[in-house]
């Protein structure tokens, strides 16, 4: 009998230690799962609260390419009557239909400007873009050239029955493929401030403004914060002439000199890069226009 019963006592105590190991596992195993408080959880990304300027995009033409931006505007007046333009907005988010302002959008030409004749036989249009700019214009995961103003730009060949040809460019080297012929528009984020003698524009259709954004244990809170970091931006870019140009009159001062406080103010050819180097640590800001930091943010944060 005490036999049985010592053997009763050991076999209980054996599955009280497993029952404890279970335990001890499980705890384990919840801890390394479990986003811990205030850190998975937050946000992994930050915008800054005041942008560095405010600006408008465009659909940008050589100069001189009146009868062509004008078939293009007869189409987006259209679209823009009937919905569909805002209609594609909705379908990206990321803040673009609270930021469409084509209701103010015309044709300039700059004065004095070679005017271009549009061949009237035209069958295709040749949209230069940054294939790596969403929500405007990038490659997506299965390999195709998406964003906002491509869906903007198929609308438009297709209702004037035209093939839309993507031709993705060295955003630095933009001038260079309008004006050898290599493309016929820029549409793709293009900023019309402080280039409006540039191109002949269709526009603005969109507000912009050039933020920055952070990661959210960095303990930046606001544009004084980023004194002695080092600020990444992409080369040729609207945020860059925001923090370098110097128009002689005063009126980029405050940004010349928040510019002028950073370590570094770093280049990229393109803004995947720019938010590579904000994950490694090599970079502690990104300077970017709003709608390309919401998708960042959204992607990344999850």
């Amino acid at each position: 009998m005490k036999k049985f019963a010592a053997i009763i006592l050991a076999v209980m105590m054996v599955l009280t230690l497993c029952a404890c190991g279970s335990k001890t596992a499980a705890t384990t195993t919840d801890t390394g799962s479990a986003p811990a408080s205030g850190t998975d959880t937050a946000a992994k990304y930050t915008m800054l609260k005041d942008p560095i300027s405010t600006e408008q995009y465009g659909i940008a033409f050589k100069k001189g390419s009146t009868e062509l931006a004008t078939k293009v505007k007869e189409q987006l007046d259209a679209m823009w009557k009937d919905g569909t333009f805002q209609k594609i907005a909705d379908t990206w988010g990321q803040g673009l239909p609270d930021m469409l302002c084509y209701d103010e959008a015309k044709v300039a030409t700059p004065a004095g400007s070679t005017e271009i004749k549009d061949d009237s036989a035209r069958k295709t249009l040749t949209l230069g873009f940054d294939a790596e700019y969403p929500p405007y214009g990038y490659k997506d995961d299965s390999g195709n050239y998406v964003g906002f103003d491509i869906d903007l730009a198929k609308e438009v060949c297709s209702r004037l029955g035209w093939e839309l040809k993507l031709q993705p460019i060295d955003w630095d080297s933009k001038d260079m493929e309008l004006n050898s012929g290599n493309i016929d528009v820029i549409w793709n984020g293009m900023t019309m401030t402080g280039r409006e003698n540039d191109y002949t524009w269709i526009g603005p259709y969109v507000d912009n403004s050039i933020v920055v954004v952070v990661k959210s244990d960095s303990g930046i809170s606001d544009l004084a914060g980023l004194a002695g970091k080092n600020v990444v931006t992409q080369t040729g870019s609207s945020a860059y002439t925001a923090l370098t140009n110097d128009p002689g009159d005063g009126s980029n001062d405050t940004n010349l000199k928040l510019a002028k406080s950073f370590a570094t103010l770093d280049q990229t050819a393109d803004y995947n890069t720019a938010f590579m180097n904000l994950d490694s640590g090599v970079d502690d800001a990104v300077a970017v226009d709003i709608g390309v930091a919401n998708y960042q943010i959204a992607s990344r944060n999850g």
